[in-house]
């Protein structure tokens, strides 16, 4: 059995990661600039209603959004997207 260095695990987490953030990025690439607004906001810790106040649109619209931007990104969680957009915010 062959033992991983502290190094080599460490370098692999560094990749996992870069690779994860390079998808998001590109990912976010197909959001629309209202999607993204709204998720930015979201991403900052907003509840829909106060999203909705901010940008003078119902919660249900920013429900809307999310969903949309959830689907497009692979996201099930508001946690989620505040991970990925966390360069962002």
């Amino acid at each position: 059995m062959l033992a991983s260095s502290p190094h080599s695990t460490e370098a692999l987490r560094q990749a996992d990661q870069a690779e994860i953030s390079s998808a998001h990025e590109q990912a976010t690439a197909f959001l629309t600039p209202r999607e993204r607004e709204i998720a930015v906001l979201v991403a900052k810790g907003f509840s829909n209603k106060e999203v909705g106040q901010i940008l003078d649109i119902s919660h249900w619209t920013v429900a809307a959004h999310l969903k949309a931007t959830f689907l497009k990104l692979g996201l099930r969680r508001r946690g989620e997207l505040a991970y990925s957009l966390r360069d962002v915010i």
